[in-house]
C-alpha cells in the first residue's frame, strides 16, 4: 500500500544510510546485552539492574530511530547524531559499571570498543572532547562508589584503571587524528577525481563533436554525412523506407569572396548553415560537404516531400540579410534533389542529385530541381 509504514525511507538515500549505521550500533548493543545477561547469570547483577538497563537501551533506540525516521535529525549540525548516541551509550555503560562489583574493568573494554564508532566519524578535537567526557564519567562512578558503596571498591585499582583508560584514550585520539587526516585527504582526492572525470567527459564529448562537425559552420561534416547516408541506405534495403539526398550550392559564392573577402564569405556560409539547419526536422541531417556545397539527408521522405523541404530552405536563405557585410547583399542557393532507389549504391543517388543541381544552375539558379525517377535496381538473385 502507498501509505504503509516502511522501516527505511524509500526516497532518501542519506537517511537510509544513517539508519543502517543506527542498526549497526543496535547490533553492538545487542552483543553488550548478551554480556549483561551473562553477568546476571553469574550473580553480578540483579534482575532489577538488568531490567533497568534494558529499559534504558530500549528508550535510547526508540528515541533515536524516531528522530532519524521522522527527519528531525536533519535540523542538527550532525544529522547522524553520532555524538548524542555515544553519550547515551556512555551513560548506560556507566550505570552498569556502578553495580558491576569486581568485574567493573570488563566494561572499560566494552567502552573502548564503543569508541571505534566515533573514531571514523570524529575529528581529533571532537574525539578528545568525548574521551574527556568518558574519563569524567568514570571518575564520577569512582567518586559515587567511594561515598555510597566503599566496600565494593579498591580505589587504588580503580585509579590505576582510570590512568590506563587515559593512556588508551590518548592513543585512540592520536589514531583518530590520523584516520581523520586520511579521510580528509581521501575526500579531497575523490572531489578532485570527480572534477577531473567531469572535465574528461566534457573533453571527450567535445572531441566527439569535433570529429563529426564542420569547424567553420558547426553543422555535420562530410565524413559523418556519408556514414549516415550509408545507414539510411541499409535501412532502406531492410524495410523499404525512403529517403532523399539534396545537394545545395551557394550561388555566385566566388563573387562574394572576391567582393567582400573570405571572412565575409565565412559569415555567409555560417548564415546559410543556420537558416537551412533551422528549417529541417530533428530526424533530418544537414552538413557541409565542402567549400560552398552542403547536403541535406531527409529521412522517410519521398521526392515530393523533399521538394517542399528544399523550397522552404531556399526561401529562408533568400530572405536572409547581411547588414554587417553589405545591406544590399543577397544570397541565394540552388538545390538538386534525388530520391534514393532501394538497392542502389549511395554514390548513384549522389550523382543523380548532382545532375539535378546542374539543371537548377542551368535553369537560372535560386531554384530546386528534382532528379527524374530512377528505375528499380534488380537484385542479384533475380
Amino acid at each position: 500500500m502507498a501509505g504503509s509504514f516502511a522501516l527505511f525511507p524509500r526516497d532518501e538515500p542519506e537517511q537510509r544510510l544513517r539508519l543502517k549505521r543506527f542498526f549497526t550500533a543496535a547490533g553492538a548493543y545487542a552483543m553488550n546485552s548478551c554480556f549483561v545477561f551473562a553477568c546476571w547469570g553469574l550473580d553480578y547483577f540483579s534482575a532489577a539492574i538488568v531490567a533497568n538497563y534494558l529499559g534504558i537501551v530500549a528508550t535510547i533506540h526508540v528515541c533515536f530511530y524516531a528522530l532519524i525516521r521522522s527527519g528531525w535529525n536533519k535540523r542538527f549540525a550532525d544529522p547522524s547524531l553520532t555524538s548524542a548516541q555515544l553519550v547515551c551509550a556512555t551513560f548506560s555503560g556507566l550505570y552498569l559499571m556502578y553495580y558491576a562489583q569486581d568485574v567493573r574493568a570488563t566494561f572499560l573494554m566494552l567502552g573502548m570498543a564503543m569508541l571505534v564508532f566515533g573514531m571514523f566519524r570524529f575529528r581529533t578535537r571532537e574525539f578528545a572532547y568525548f574521551g574527556a567526557f568518558l574519563l569524567c564519567g568514570y571518575a564520577g562512578v569512582i567518586g559515587l562508589l567511594l561515598v555510597f558503596r566503599p566496600d565494593e571498591i579498591l580505589w587504588k585499582v580503580e585509579m590505576l584503571q582510570w590512568m590506563a583508560q587515559f593512556v588508551t584514550l590518548a592513543q585512540f585520539c592520536f589514531l583518530a587524528g590520523k584516520i581523520g587526516g586520511l579521510r580528509h585527504k581521501l575526500r579531497v582526492n575523490n572531489h578532485e577525481l570527480e572534477k577531473r572525470n567531469e572535465e574528461l567527459e566534457v573533453a571527450l564529448k567535445r572531441i566527439g563533436e569535433m570529429a563529426i562537425r564542420d569547424e567553420l559552420t558547426g553543422v555535420y561534416n562530410r565524413r559523418y554525412l556519408m556514414e549516415r547516408i550509408e545507414e539510411e541506405t541499409q535501412r532502406c534495403l531492410r524495410n523499404g523506407s525512403s529517403f532523399c539526398v539534396c545537394v545545395i550550392d551557394v550561388d555566385f559564392f566566388k563573387k562574394v569572396n572576391d567582393t567582400y573577402g573570405h571572412l565575409a564569405g565565412d559569415k555567409v556560409l555560417q548564415g546559410v548553415s543556420a537558416a537551412a539547419g533551422g528549417a529541417l526536422r530533428q530526424t533530418d541531417f544537414f552538413g557541409r560537404f565542402g567549400g560552398e556545397e552542403f547536403v541535406m539527408v531527409l529521412t522517410d521522405t519521398t521526392a515530393g516531400g523533399a521538394m517542399v523541404s528544399a523550397e522552404r530552405v531556399r526561401q529562408r536563405v533568400e530572405q536572409m540579410r547581411f547588414a554587417d557585410i553589405d545591406p544590399d547583399l543577397r544570397v541565394t542557393i540552388s538545390i538538386g534533389i534525388a530520391e534514393h532507389v532501394r538497392g542502389a549504391r549511395p554514390e548513384l543517388t549522389f550523382k543523380r542529385a548532382d545532375e539535378a543541381l546542374y539543371l537548377a544552375k542551368e535553369g537560372g539558379r535560386n531554384r530546386s530541381v528534382a532528379a527524374p525517377s530512377a528505375p528499380p535496381v534488380q537484385s542479384a538473385a533475380a
